[in-house]
This record gives structure tokens, C-alpha cells and sequence, in this order.
């Protein structure tokens, strides 16, 4: 089963399921699963289920539930659904009797619409599973309370055996239950207190928002309406008396609006639900749409389409090694090898002819397009890749790589995104897989051979070398020099960093032995150097790490907080990290 492709689906219905009921004004959240596939096995494995007429089919492969902030909105929601999609036999409602208390559940099964099904490319008819889907819903309340209870009680592998002896504290447990549906009728019995005394007060906004309980906008109701209200109490006397759904409903046949205002509201209330004459309706009528009209017409015009704003997420200039004895060409043609099966992987669902050699080739389809340059004769290469982001909307990545065959092969790599103006977007490293592989298999220099493993220092002779390359102008990527700490525990994974940024930055390991050595040749003091990272920039900044300051370093998000270890020294990688990448994304 291509459970990629039901999440598709399952996305597609939960946006539709919000934008009708965006129009309805009610306080709501939507959600939406697909079963896993151990939860399909074990559900059509049980008893009844099978392919016969008389046998039960699965019925929830894709699942939804929408949560309601106040009771009454769930027939109003079930009323919407009904008339939206196909319903696939009854409601399945919780069943209390006078003595007790359960878990209130409202739960219906539709057909999944046909334009979504032919999305579906595999087939599951030998399967007991239907084309539906369920929607649950649910209210604030009770939306946790069913996954406690599921889990506690119903679901619980134990089955009776659980509670068994405790039937007081499962008593107790539907004490709780009486509460929160308590809390729902009392929520609603507050309001309507709320909204009769505005009404009696003449505060109409104020008794609309507690009568109707909608996302109403900030803008106060006009001045001419609470004018008219104030002038007309029949007028005043029917918006109170409104039957809430029935408002939902007109607000619903209104059509589509940007904002639901109190001014809005008032009108789909007058043009179908008023129980007043007919002379006082259509002035009313005629003053809504003035004060609409107005509204209207002072919105601000829709922004035209902007460039999308582009994040740098990994740069690299090198150029690769050159064995004495080995063909220049051939090193060239291996590292395009690399990059085109890397292309391949990429694209391996969409095309099957993206050339591993160095000549032209273009593919595009909407959301994917890669264009290869080459010429195996001049020595040239460059490749382009952009391809939409599928786990996260309105992102677009754009790889480009370029080769140059001279007396020696350079190599550059850029890797950005792009998203929309003003967007937050999550921060992104990405190194393409080929930037390892071609350093595995043939090696980078950035004037001195790159290396995964540390290069020690050792001696003073060890140390000027090290001083010579970090002063040399040919130079392009960072240097990392990390002193040996006495203390094993507080010691800095150095081996672990050099494998994490080998490939993009140079480290070295100052020994213990040689940091008298270091001690003399610079301002630190010994206590400042023991434990510390360097980092040198080719634009000549620096930036000293001492053992104090990177075990003060923390994660803003810390995902791993519980994971075992130095917490810390995974954070203080991740700085480094990222400000190699802002350092050569300059």
C-alpha cells in the first residue's frame, strides 16, 4: 500500500473539511492520520472482517477529526458534512443511559470522493478496506479525555483484568467524565446569561459576540447599524431570538468573505431569518450593504507576486586531489559520475535518463527542473538542480555544482533554498551525498590535503606550519584548532567534529604536550587554551572557544535533552556548523 500517497489524500480532504467550515465562523482545529500499516493488519484480522457482502470492511484507512470549542457546534458541524460529502450509513453516537457517564463521541463514515480516489495508484479491492473515511468529532473538552481513555480502558491490553478490584476508581474515572460534560453545558449556559444581559443593556456587540460565539474581526459594529438597532427594538429582539445555527448557515449561503464582521453578520441575518415587516427589512437590507460596500471598497488590494527570498544552505570551493600516476581526465569523468548518480537518486521517481557523463541534458516538469552543461573536450561540467520541498510548503531547493578541468579539477558547490518573502522557514544544512563520496573516492585540497581524521601538532615545527597555512591568501575554507584537555570527561569529542565538518573545514588537534608551545607564542594563558576550539576565518576573524564557554553553549530547541552524553558538545557542534556555513556563505 502507498501510504505517501493516502497522507495525499488525507491532506486534500483535511483542507477541504477547512475551508468550508472557515466560512461558518465557528472556533475549530481539523487533523488528519492514515493508518499504519501494523494498524491495518491487526484491525482486518479480526473477527468479521472479509471480503464478503455480510462481512465488515475497514472503514477509517484515513481518519480525520475535527475539534469544536462548544457543544452545541457539533450538529452544526455533522449538518455541514452531511451536505458536503457522501455519509456511508449512520452516525455512530455515544449511547448513556440516566446512571452513567461516558465519553461523548460523534463519529461518521464518507465515501471518498472520486477525484481523490483516481489520485490513488495502487489497489487494495482484495483487501477487506472501503473508500471511505471517518471523521470523529469532538469537543475541546472531551478531545484528550477519548485518547486517555482509549489507552486506560477500551484499548488497553490488559482488557477487564485492569480494573479489575477497582471499581471505585473506575467510578471515580466517570466522575471525571460527568465533569467535563458538565464544563461543556455550563460553557454554553454562561454565554447565553452573558448575551441576555447585553441584550437587556442595549449593548449589541457585545451580545452578538455572546449570543453567536463566532471569529468575529476587531472592527466594531457600525455606528449607523447600532443606530438603526437602537431605533427599531423588533429589529433588536429577532437578532437575539436567532436560531445560532441557522445565522451559521445563512452566513455560509453568503458566499465567501476575507473577515466575518458583526456588520456582516447582521445582514445574512436580515436578509433570510428576520421576523419583523417587510418595509423595516429592506431598509435594514439597504443600510447593511452601504456599510459593506464601504468596507469593501477601503480593503487594501491584493500584493502582487514577489521574488522568492533565497537562504544559502551549504557552500564549498575545493579542489580535488591529484594522485601522482593517476589520469586527470579520469578523476574528472569519476566525480561527474558521482554527481549524475547522485541526480539520479534524486529524481528516480520522475525520469530514468539523467546522464552520468559530461554532456548537455534538460528535464522539467512543474515543481522539478535539472539542466546539465557539459563538454568533456574544454573540461567543463555544471549542473542544476531545483526541486520543491515535499515535507515543507513553499519551499524550494536549487543545487548548482560546477567542475573545471585545469591542471587541476575545482569543484564548487552551492546549496540554497527559497521561500516566500517574510516567511519563517526552519533552518536547513544540506550537504548533497556526492561532496562525501567524491572526497571518499578521490580527495579534496584547499592548498593542503582536507582530511576526516585531525592532524595533530605536536611540535613547534608541527605549530609554525599550521601558522604559515592559516596565514596564506590561497586559503578558502576555515580552520579548527582543538587543544587537548587534561580532563577526559570534559574533552571535546575532537575525532567526532573533524568527521562532521572534514569536508568544509580544517581541524587540527593541539596535544597537551604542545600547549606550553602555543602558551608562548600567544596571549592565552594556559587555563584559557585547555579544552578551547579556535576557529580562523580566510578573511582573517577569528573566534576562541574556551572550555567554560562551550560548556555553556545550549540549544534554543534542544532535541536532545534526554539523549545521553555531553548534551552540550552535540550544541556547541551545531554552532560551529552553522556559522561555518554563514562565514562561506559570504
Amino acid at each position: 500500500m502507498d501510504i505517501g500517497q493516502l497522507e495525499g489524500i488525507g491532506e486534500r480532504l483535511e483542507e477541504d473539511i477547512l475551508g468550508i467550515l472557515d466560512r461558518s465562523g465557528m472556533y475549530f482545529r481539523v487533523f488528519h492520520r492514515v493508518k499504519t500499516v501494523n494498524s491495518i493488519i491487526r484491525k482486518i484480522n479480526k473477527e468479521g472482517y472479509g471480503p464478503g457482502e455480510d462481512e465488515k470492511k475497514l472503514q477509517d484507512l484515513v481518519g480525520l477529526r475535527v475539534v469544536v470549542y462548544y457543544h452545541d457546534d457539533l450538529d452544526i458541524v455533522r449538518t455541514i458534512l452531511e451536505n458536503t460529502f457522501r455519509r456511508v450509513g449512520e452516525w455512530s453516537e455515544t449511547e448513556n443511559t440516566d446512571e452513567e457517564f461516558k465519553a461523548s463521541k460523534l463519529n461518521g463514515v464518507f465515501r471518498v470522493p472520486k477525484e481523490y480516489q483516481r489520485l490513488y495508484s495502487g489497489n487494495f479491492s482484495e483487501y477487506p478496506i472501503d473508500t471511505t473515511f471517518e471523521v470523529q468529532l469532538r469537543t475541546v473538552s472531551f478531545e484528550g479525555w477519548h485518547e486517555i481513555e482509549h489507552d486506560m480502558r477500551y484499548k488497553s491490553p490488559h482488557g477487564d483484568e485492569f480494573w479489575k478490584n477497582n471499581e471505585d476508581l473506575s467510578r471515580t474515572l466517570n466522575c471525571v467524565l460527568a465533569n467535563l460534560e458538565l464544563c461543556d453545558w455550563s460553557t454554553l449556559s454562561v454565554f447565553d446569561k452573558l448575551a441576555d444581559y447585553h441584550f437587556q443593556e442595549k449593548n449589541w456587540e457585545m451580545m452578538l459576540k455572546g449570543k453567536f460565539r463566532l471569529r468575529f474581526d476587531n472592527k466594531p459594529l457600525a455606528d449607523e447599524l447600532v443606530h438603526f438597532i437602537d431605533n427599531n427594538p423588533a429589529v433588536a429582539y429577532s437578532l437575539f431570538r436567532c436560531d445560532r445555527a441557522q445565522v451559521i448557515f445563512a452566513l455560509m449561503r453568503h458566499g465567501s468573505y476575507e473577515r466575518l464582521t458583526y456588520d456582516l453578520l447582521v445582514m445574512a441575518a436580515n436578509d433570510s431569518l428576520v421576523a419583523y415587516d417587510n418595509k423595516t427589512q429592506r431598509r435594514l437590507a439597504k443600510l447593511c450593504h452601504e456599510v459593506i460596500r464601504t468596507e469593501r471598497a477601503a480593503r487594501i488590494e491584493r500584493q502582487e507576486l514577489k521574488r522568492l527570498d533565497v537562504t544559502p544552505s551549504f557552500r564549498l570551493q575545493v579542489t580535488l586531489s591529484h594522485r601522482t600516476g593517476q589520469d586527470l581526465n579520469q578523476e574528472f569523468l569519476t566525480a561527474i559520475q558521482m554527481i549524475g548518480q547522485w541526480a539520479q537518486g534524486q529524481f528516480r521517481n520522475l525520469t530514468e535518463d539523467i546522464p552520468t557523463t559530461p554532456v548537455d541534458y534538460e528535464y522539467y516538469v512543474p515543481g522539478y527542473h535539472l539542466t546539465i552543461l557539459g563538454n568533456a573536450s574544454l573540461g567543463f561540467y555544471k549542473l542544476t538542480m531545483d526541486h520543491v520541498d515535499v515535507t515543507r510548503n513553499g519551499v524550494l531547493w536549487r543545487t548548482n555544482v560546477s567542475l573545471e578541468r585545469g591542471s587541476r579539477i575545482r569543484m564548487k558547490v552551492d546549496c540554497d533554498y527559497y521561500h516566500t518573502p517574510n516567511r519563517l522557514v526552519r533552518d536547513s544544512f544540506s550537504k548533497p551525498r556526492f561532496v562525501d563520496e567524491i572526497f571518499r573516492r578521490i580527495g579534496y585540497e584547499d592548498v593542503i590535503p582536507m582530511t576526516l581524521k585531525p592532524k595533530k601538532i605536536s611540535h613547534l615545527k608541527d605549530l609554525e606550519e599550521v601558522s604559515s597555512f592559516i596565514s596564506d591568501n590561497n586559503r578558502t575554507l576555515p580552520v579548527i584548532l582543538a587543544v587537548e584537555e587534561e580532563d577526559k570527561v570534559r574533552q571535546v569529542n575532537i575525532n567526532r567534529l573533524a568527521e562532521t565538518i572534514g569536508t568544509y573545514a580544517h581541524v587540527f588537534v593541539l596535544e597537551k604536550k604542545a600547549i606550553p608551545i602555543l602558551v608562548d607564542k600567544s596571549d592565552y594563558s594556559k587555563e584559557e587554551l585547555m579544552g578551547a576550539v579556535w576557529v580562523t576565518f580566510p578573511d582573517g576573524s577569528d573566534k576562541l572557544y574556551t572550555r567554560d564557554m562551550i560548556e555553556e553553549t545550549r540549544f534554543d530547541f534542544n532535541k536532545y535533552a534526554f539523549d545521553e552524553g555531553n548534551v552540550y558538545e552535540k550544541a556547541f557542534r551545531h554552532q560551529l556548523v552553522r556559522m561555518i556555513k554563514e562565514k562561506n556563505s559570504k
